[in-house]
């Protein structure tokens, strides 16, 4: 199956609505929701009328996020409600009929790494089999977040446990915390679960924007070469960030600059 293009939603009704439409004028397949603290506000009716105006549209909803939850917290108060809103979002996203489902692995602060992978095998084994009931794929993001995944050697540390955990891949995350994106990608194509289109253009070592890909520093064509050569045939998700490319027709512009450049890569 060929890569699809979606891009990120903005998580308010009218908003869902006017990205719904702007979608399917545009040729987006999917739309992506992410949530950090706030998501123990959504409301199973707000995620039922979401899933209707995308039914109306014809889109759908490719990835829910759950963000910046310690599912591994040494406090057991807060990792009881992390866990709690994992198992509503798992609940959400089949509303939704998302196709991925992607949060973080959680933390121990000060533990050393081997802690945390056995922890983390403990606690996601059931988790994980649950989030695949539904019908869902769990993806893991990396390198922020409330998440021990901060580096390669932390993926291949699980791995070695839980070895189809895959990877919500951002190269613009992993070149912004220091590493080689092209590395990561190169080497565990077949890993990756997910991927994010976020340009950043750096100016005398500082990042400076957040344009349309193609506009920076990202070198894409060779993202796209090596998940051509591991068959990735997931989604391609636009992410609008920054004070500038984010909002208003500033954001529409990048959604179809970024669109129109990483089309060049499809077939």
């Amino acid at each position: 199956m060929p890569m699809k293009l979606a891009f990120i939603g903005d998580n308010d009704l009218p908003s869902v609505e006017n990205d719904s439409r702007f979608a399917k004028e545009h040729g987006f397949e999917g739309l992506e929701y992410n949530y950090w603290g706030g998501f123990r506000d959504l409301t199973a009716d707000t995620v039922n009328q979401m899933a209707a105006i995308h039914k109306k549209h014809g889109v759908r909803a490719c990835m829910f996020g759950i963000w910046g939850w310690n599912h591994l917290s040494p406090d057991a108060k807060e990792r009881k409600e992390a866990h709690a809103m994992l198992d509503r979002a798992i609940g959400f996203a089949k509303t939704l009929r998302a196709e991925v489902l992607v949060t973080g692995a959680g933390d121990i602060p000060g533990e050393p790494i081997g802690r945390k992978v056995t922890e983390f095998v403990k606690v996601f084994t059931p988790i994980l089999k649950r989030i695949r009931k539904a019908g869902l794929k769990p993806a893991f993001y990396a390198v922020h977040g409330a998440s021990f995944l901060d580096s390669l050697e932390a993926y291949e540390r699980v791995w070695e446990h839980v070895p189809d955990l895959k990877i919500k891949f951002d190269p613009a995350n992993w070149r912004h915390h220091g590493d080689d994106y092209l590395a990561v990608v190169q080497r565990y194509g077949h890993k990756i679960g997910y991927v994010h289109i976020k340009e950043h253009l750096y100016k005398d070592g500082h990042l400076v924007s957040q344009p349309a890909a193609g506009m920076g520093d990202i070198e894409w064509g060779k993202v796209m070469a090596f998940l051509y050569e591991h068959n990735y045939d997931g989604w391609l998700s636009i992410e609008p960030h920054g004070p500038v490319w984010s909002r208003g027709v500033m954001r529409e512009k990048l959604l179809l600059l970024t669109k129109k450049y990483i089309g060049q890569f499809l077939v």
